[in-house]
């Protein structure tokens, strides 16, 4: 009945001269060179399946890990913020924000969706989904499957030459490899953007004429610089060359790996999914979708040591190396002169002395894991930029907002 609904609906809408993309608010502007950016990702991050090709990370219906509201819940409050008192909703309208949830001792406290994000909607997590390779990193070496000692071109021997190659898996998760790998979001000439192209984010005029298509034949191109060996420098090649590692030597592709390793056995709520290119590269460094209570749990993971329903999915070690790392002598960002800010395994360690960790993606992707506190708050929302507007960048400002809010409910 309801298949007769919809295509006598499609009918009438069609005879009417309306549009497929109006009756499910599609932009009719969209194209692939543009669903990055504002304002059309305001619905594209939403649509991310509508947009690009994937691939599903399945859940276990029998194994969801339950969030309860908390007798504290709120559904709205206010913080100093920018120098002036506001509500969570002025900030999210200003802010671009598309979903905020925080939990406390793992309840909710807050939950809310704007623009075209609902609960069970995924969202794309852009870097975030980094983090989610470095904790599967640490599970596949826990099984022996990895050794993070040995350099990628033991398990690619493909990648033997590139800048790679040489580097352990530890140097790149890290990001202290020394290929030649640019990331610079205004600069569209960086290796970054012109990966955009061979791996079918783009067909933007800056791509070049006739590039490597797809991920297993773009990474082999990227050569070294050495001058980066031993030093932080952030790249999301690193991140995708590992993920490629973790397939070959699990004989797995990576939305299984992701699934069967942590998806299911974390008490995920809702399927995930991962973007492809056509050659069926999966994009660890930044495609990965996911509902925000998901990753909400994913925070819950973290802080709860690697534990799930009284099962060590991640080993507690690995988690704890996430936590306790010195600060970096040459952290390339501003910081506060009390904060030792690091970067481990795809994580971010905030450096301050409750030891808060962060995943970050750009366009406005947040996961703050503040285990001192108790405190888990996930963050969607969809920059109109990478970094934030036409007119100021956000990142200062958004890891501000996520520890004003984590004071709030402290």
């Amino acid at each position: 009945m309801n298949k007769i609904v919809i295509l006598l609906t499609l009918c009438f809408y069609l005879l009417t001269g309306v549009s497929v993309a109006q009756i499910s608010d599609r932009p009719d502007n969209l194209t692939l060179s543009n669903f990055q950016f504002g304002p059309i990702n305001r619905w594209s991050y939403s649509h991310i399946r509508e947009v690009l090709p994937t691939v599903n990370i399945q859940h276990d219906n029998n194994r969801i890990w339950k969030l309860e509201q908390s007798n504290n819940y709120v559904t709205d409050f206010s913080i100093t913020y920018e120098e002036r008192n506001q509500s969570i909703d002025e900030i999210a309208k200003n802010w671009f924000i598309d979903g905020l949830l925080i939990l406390k001792d793992g309840n909710v406290v807050f939950e809310k969706y704007y623009g075209h994000l609902t609960e069970e909607k995924p969202h794309l997590m852009n870097s975030i989904s980094k983090s989610v390779v470095g904790l599967l990193a640490g599970k596949l070496e826990e099984m022996g499957l990895i050794d993070l000692s040995e350099p990628v071109s033991h398990y690619i021997p493909t990648l033997a030459k590139s800048g790679w190659g040489p580097d352990s898996l530890r140097l790149l998760l890290d990001m202290k490899d020394g290929s030649d790998y640019t990331e610079d979001y205004a600069d569209f000439s960086t290796t970054f953007r012109i990966q955009d192209c061979s791996v079918s984010w783009t067909d933007d005029d800056y791509c070049p004429d006739n590039p490597p298509i797809g991920g297993y034949k773009y990474f082999p191109t990227v050569g070294r610089d050495t001058t980066k060996l031993g030093k932080f420098n952030y790249r999301s090649g690193s991140t995708d060359v590992l993920g490629w590692v973790l397939e070959e030597a699990s004989g797995q592709p990576l939305a299984k790996l992701i699934s069967e390793y942590l998806w299911k056995p974390m008490g995920a709520e809702y399927d995930a999914f991962i973007t492809v290119d056509e050659s069926g590269f999966a994009l660890g460094s930044r495609g990965m979708n996911s509902a925000l209570r998901d990753l909400g749990r994913l925070g819950l993971l973290v802080m709860n040591k690697g534990m799930a329903f009284d099962q060590q999915v991640i080993p507690a070690e690995f988690i704890k190396d996430l936590h306790t790392q010195p600060g970096d002598p040459y952290w390339p960002y501003e910081s506060a002169l009390e904060d030792q800010p690091y970067y481990r395994s795809f994580w971010w360690g905030e450096g301050n002395k409750e030891r808060d960790l962060s995943g970050v993606g750009i366009h406005g992707q947040s996961l703050r894991v503040a285990s001192e506190a108790g405190i888990v708050i996930a963050l969607y929302s969809s920059w109109p930029r990478a970094d934030g507007d036409n007119n100021d960048q956000y990142w200062d400002k958004n890891s501000e907002l996520l520890s004003i809010i984590t004071n709030k409910f402290r």
